[in-house]
C-alpha cells in the first residue's frame, strides 16, 4: 500500500472526481459513510456524539457524518469552530443539509468563552474534524484554545483523517497544539506521521477506509513511501516443491552466543528452523554446544576453539546465509570473525553485538556485502550514524546510509521501517507492544535468516521476515497478555502466522 503525500492524495482526489466521474461533494458523502460503518461498530445506541469542524473539507466530513449520525437516531451535537472567514464550498453544502435536517444541534464558537456551551456525559464520544491533511501552519487562536480543552477531557475521541494539528509527511514543532485521538479514520492511505514515534500520543491507532479513489492513479504514481500489508507480500511467496529436500532449503549459519548469553542463540536458532531453512549450523562457544544441542536437535553445532565466545568461522563453503550478532559480545575476537565474515559474498544479517561492532569500527561499513541487512534499534542505529533531532530526521539518515552502504536497514519499533539501497522505505503494518522485551530482536534475525536460506532475496526476506514476526506477536495476543509477551511465545506463533500469510 502506497503512502501519499498530501499534495498527491490532494491530486488523487480531483483524478477521482474528473474520471469517476463524481462530484466533490459526492465523494465526501463516500467518505463520511465510510467513518460511519467504523464509528457505528464502536458505539452503542447510547452513545452521545460531540462534533467539532472547522470550515474546510474536513470540517465538511464532519458535518455529513453529523447528518448520518443524526438519520440513526444517535445524539449528536455540532460546534462550528469560526477559525476562518472563508468555508470550503463542500462544507457550505454540508451546513445547509445539516440545517435542513435538525439546525438545532449547531453551535458556534468564535472565543474561548465559547467553550462554556459544550457540555459532556459519561458516554460521549468526540469526532474531530477541524482541520485535515493540508493544515501547512500551527493552529492559533479559538482553535489552539479547543484543542487543547478536547484534550484534557480524556473522553475518547475519533479523528477523520488526521489529527487536527498534526502534518501530515512533516514534523511538527514540539509546541505544536494537536489533537490527542484515541483513533484516526484515515482516507485511503496511511500518513506519513502516523508512523512515526514521536506521534504515538496522537495517533496510538488508526484505520484506513477505502474510499473508491481511482486505482489507476494509485498504481501509477510514484512515491518512496509504502506500508506493508498482506496482499503486497503474497505475490513474493515460494512454494515446496514435492520432491525437494533439505538440501533444497539451503543451509543457514548463525553465528550467536558467548558465556551467560546463550539464550539468544536458542531463540535466533529456534526462530530460523520456524522459518524454513533446511539446515542450520550454530557456531558456538564450546560452552554452549550442550545448550544449544539441548535446546534445538534439529540444529547442527560448530563448537569454537574458545570456552566462552566466538573468536572463529567455520568453513564457509557449505552456507547459503549468514547471521551474526545476537549475544557474541564486542571482544577483539568478535571484531576479528566480522572483518574475516565481510570477505566472502553470502547474504548476510547483522544484529545486536555486530552492529555494536561495526558502530566501533565504521570502516568495516565499506566492505558490507551488497544488500547485507542490518537491523539496528533507534539507539543502535544511533551509533552507527548520529543523533537525530526527531524521527523524521532520523527516517532520511536511513535512506542516505542505505544508499552509501548498498545495505537494507530494518530499523526496529512500532510499524518497522525496512529501508531499501534504491530509496524506498516500507512501514510494517503488523506487531505489538509485547515484542518491546529482550529476544524479540533475537527472533527477527532467525526469522529473516531462515527466509535468506530459504532463497527468498534479501529485500523479499527483509520485509516477510518483519511481516511474518509481527503477525505472530499478534497471533500470541490471543491466548497471552501483552505484558507476558517472550520471545519463546512468539517462535511458536510463527506457523500461524505463515500460516495466514499463504492463505
Amino acid at each position: 500500500m502506497k503512502i501519499l503525500s498530501p499534495e498527491q492524495i490532494k491530486a488523487c482526489d480531483a483524478f477521482t472526481i474528473q474520471n469517476e466521474p463524481v462530484a466533490s461533494i459526492d465523494l465526501m458523502e463516500r467518505a463520511a459513510m465510510a467513518c460511519i460503518k467504523h464509528i457505528v461498530k464502536k458505539s452503542s445506541i447510547d452513545s452521545e456524539f460531540v462534533i467539532f469542524c472547522g470550515k474546510g473539507n474536513n470540517g465538511g466530513d464532519g458535518l455529513a457524518i453529523a447528518r448520518f449520525l443524526i438519520k440513526r437516531n444517535y445524539n449528536v451535537k455540532v460546534f462550528i469552530v469560526e477559525h476562518s472567514s472563508n468555508a470550503s464550498e463542500d462544507f457550505k453544502i454540508n451546513l445547509e443539509r445539516l440545517k435542513e435536517l435538525k439546525p438545532e444541534v449547531i453551535s458556534a464558537l468564535e472565543k474561548e468563552e465559547d467553550l462554556k456551551k459544550v457540555q459532556f456525559t459519561p458516554s460521549t464520544l468526540i469526532i474531530d474534524s477541524i482541520f485535515g491533511t493540508g493544515l501547512n501552519k500551527p493552529i492559533e487562536g479559538i482553535a489552539a484554545k479547543l484543542v487543547g480543552f478536547i484534550n484534557s477531557t480524556k473522553l475518547f475521541v475519533i479523528s477523520i483523517d488526521i489529527p487536527s494539528g498534526l502534518y501530515a509527511d512533516k514534523p511538527n514543532d514540539k509546541d505544536d497544539v494537536i489533537v490527542r485521538s484515541s483513533v484516526t479514520l484515515s482516507f485511503q492511505f496511511p500518513k506519513l506521521s502516523f508512523l512515526m514515534p514521536q506521534n504515538g500520543m496522537y495517533v496510538p491507532e488508526f484505520e484506513i477506509l477505502d474510499i473508491g479513489l481511482d486505482r489507476t492513479f494509485i498504481q501509477n504514481i510514484a512515491t518512496p513511501y509504502y506500508y506493508i500489508t498482506k496482499t503486497d507480500l503474497q505475490p513474493l511467496l515460494r512454494s515446496r516443491a514435492k520432491f525437494s529436500h533439505k538440501g533444497t532449503y539451503g543451509h543457514a549459519l548463525l553465528v550467536a552466543g558467548a558465556y551467560g548469553k546463550m539464550g539468544a542463540s536458542v531463540i535466533a536458532a529456534k526462530a530460523c528452523l520456524r522459518s524454513g531453512a533446511g539446515l542450520l549450523t550454530v557456531q558456538t562457544p564450546k560452552k554452549g554446544i550442550d545448550i544449544i544441542q539441548n535446546s534445538i536437535p534439529e540444529a547442527m553445532v560448530n563448537p569454537d576453539s574458545h570456552e566462552e565466545f566466538i573468536s572463529e568461522l567455520p568453513p564457509m563453503d557449505k552456507f547459503t546465509a549468514v547471521a551474526i550478532g545476537p549475544g557474541i559480545g564486542t571482544t577483539p575476537e568478535s571484531e576479528k570473525v566480522i572483518k574475516n565474515l565481510l570477505n566472502y559474498n553470502l547474504p548476510m544479517v547483522f544484529d545486536a553485538d555486530a552492529l555494536n561492532v561495526l558502530s566501533n569500527n565504521k570502516t568495516l561499513l565499506s566492505f558490507l556485502i551488497p544488500d547485507s541487512i542490518l537491523t539496528p534499534h533507534v539507539k543502535e542505529f544511533d551509533r552507527l550514524t548520529q543523533k537525530h533531532i526527531n524521527d523524521f530526521e532520523r527516517l532520511e539518515s536511513a535512506r542516505q546510509f542505505s544508499l552509501k552502504h548498498r545495505c537494507i536497514i530494518v530499523l526496529k519499533g512500532a510499524y518497522t521501517q525496512i529501508v531499501m539501497p534504491d530509496g524506498n522505505i516500507f512501514f510494517n503494518s503488523t506487531g505489538n507492544a509485547g515484542l518491546a522485551k529482550g529476544g524479540s530482536g533475537d527472533t527477527l534475525t532467525g526469522v529473516i535468516l531462515g527466509l535468506l536460506a530459504r532463497g527468498y532475496t534479501p529485500p523479499q526476506a527483509a520485509l516477510i521476515g518483519v511481516y511474518i514476526h509481527g503477525s505472530a506477536a499478534d497471533n500470541a495476543l490471543k491466548k497471552i497478555h501483552i505484558e507476558s509477551l517472550l520471545a519463546t511465545d512468539v517462535i511458536a506463533r510463527l506457523p500461524k502466522a505463515f500460516e495466514k500469510l499463504y492463505e
